[in-house]
């Protein structure tokens, strides 16, 4: 299913005689609900700036002169992303002042492709029989995938009941509590979607 989102960005710049104030707002419409987050080029955001309207509001307060420069909102919901890049350059006389600006953007849509998983990995790396461990699986899929988990190379009557699968972004955890000898086993971790599939085997060694 293709799924276009449309960014509207909405800049409202306002200024007060006595007291100036900056409002930058990023508004999107389309497509799932995105996570916002406000940059600068400098690296950092002025001391005197905060977010409102669940982050999609950049406000900064006693704007002055070394507030002039440029501010970037990136919006993502996981799968997608747009940015808009706000440059603000206000002179300190003056008093009152409204600029509104409308961009209309679509993002890009990656092409459908086979599942890549992209790491497997033992948390914590020093382990001992009894810790709680967990075997961890990062996949990269699009789109989203129709099964992913574990596999524990043995026997299924063998499977023991101190394991089960967690579930995240991206990514799927084997998580084994207390770990016994009965743990220590090859296992593998698979990924498919409607394209294609991969899979690639763990082995958890004995506690050195």
């Amino acid at each position: 299913m293709h799924t276009e989102t449309v960014v509207q960005f909405l800049a409202l710049v306002l200024f007060e005689l006595s007291y100036a104030e900056v409002h930058l707002t990023c508004v999107v419409s389309g497509g799932s609900s995105p996570h916002t987050t406000w940059i600068s080029p400098t690296g950092l955001l002025p001391p005197n700036s905060h977010m409102t309207n669940e982050g999609k509001t950049l406000v900064i307060t006693h704007f002055n002169v070394t507030n002039n420069g440029q501010y970037i909102c990136v919006m993502s919901d996981g799968f997608q992303f747009a940015h808009h890049v706000f440059t603000v350059s206000l002179n300190s006389g003056t008093t009152t002042r409204a600029t509104t600006t409308h961009v209309n953007k679509t993002t890009t849509h990656t092409a459908p492709r086979s599942p890549t998983i992209l790491s497997t990995e033992v948390h914590p790396t020093n382990y001992h029989y009894g810790d709680n461990v967990e075997l961890i699986c990062r996949v990269e899929s699009n789109p989203p995938p129709d099964q992913l988990g574990w596999n524990m190379m043995t026997d299924p009557s063998r499977i023991p009941a101190n394991i089960n699968l967690v579930y995240g972004t991206d990514m799927v955890k084997v998580h084994i509590k207390h770990l016994t000898a009965e743990n220590i086993e090859q296992y593998q971790c698979f990924v498919q979607n409607s394209v294609g599939s991969d899979f690639q085997t763990f082995s958890l060694h004995p506690p050195k």
